[in-house]
């Protein structure tokens, strides 16, 4: 029976966790999402993002956005496969982090070989993911008060989702009313983890901008050759920074269980 913990507790049994299982996973993770990422990379480095900053500041976004095919105009086709690249990615990423955690704490050994078993769990999570990102977005573009308010209340679906195998609609009530009474909590263990995210992901970027410097300074920065190192360069330290993805969705999965543990260890219904 896991017991309740206070968050120190659980950043402890995240920091735990990932000295005795950290290697095991890393190497699944490197095997077959970060090829995903470093994908998704290459894709995203082929939008042309220069049209939609010069789009933003003619101060004119909103209104040429909402013309038909701008989106179209301004990025071109590419774009959707762009998107639907980083769902996968992402959701590949989450289904085999969370699947870790679910099957190292019942014992089941997991390995490469197990991945393809879990081809369609990726596919639904996939639409989960896309669904929770659009709810996310929008409040954060529309209201951005109330984000802090639905992102605290939903950040444990996934963890529902994968550990319970619960539903879809299960899960969103199931991580809204365990995290009813350890709200504030809840918000000072994110504000850790998105803290940590951005100490790491500012050290991972200091030498990723000195190897660029240096690709303009040795003036192999032109040309087809000088892009594709220059992309490849920054896709590898992207996929660097995204490891804290590992600690983020291993940290709430304990958070996870140490609010089922404060509910009585039961199932929301």
């Amino acid at each position: 029976m896991y017991t309740a913990r206070d968050i120190s507790d659980t950043l402890k049994d995240t920091y735990d966790y990932l000295a005795i299982h950290g290697k095991h996973l890393l190497g699944i993770w490197m095997l077959f999402a970060a090829p995903l990422l470093l994908l998704h990379h290459f894709l995203l480095s082929k939008l042309p993002l220069e049209n939609v900053q010069a789009l933003m500041d003619s101060g004119d976004f909103w209104i040429q956005l909402s013309a038909q095919n701008s989106i179209n105009d301004m990025l071109g086709g590419l774009y959707p496969l762009v998107i639907l690249s980083g769902v996968i990615t992402q959701a590949t990423s989450i289904v085999i982090i969370l699947e870790h955690v679910k099957r190292t704490r019942a014992s089941i050994e997991f390995g490469p070989d197990d991945i393809a078993s879990l081809v369609p769990k990726i596919v639904l999570f996939s639409i989960l993911y896309a669904g929770f990102s659009m709810v996310l977005g929008l409040s954060i573009l529309f209201f951005i008060l109330p984000f802090f308010f639905i992102g605290p209340k939903l950040c444990v679906v996934f963890q529902a989702y994968l550990l319970e195998d619960r539903s879809f609609s299960d899960s969103f009530v199931d991580s809204w009313k365990l995290t009813t009474y350890q709200f504030w909590p809840t918000i000072g263990l994110l504000l850790l983890l998105i803290l940590f995210s951005f100490i790491y992901g500012s050290i991972v970027e200091i030498p990723n901008s000195f190897l660029l410097i240096a690709y303009d300074n040795l003036g192999i920065a032109e040309g087809a050759l000088g892009n594709f190192f220059r992309t490849l360069s920054m896709g590898l330290f992207a996929v660097l920074s995204s490891l804290t993805t590992i600690v983020f969705q291993v940290a709430l999965s304990f958070h996870y269980f140490n609010l089922k543990a404060r509910n009585g260890d039961m199932i929301i219904v």
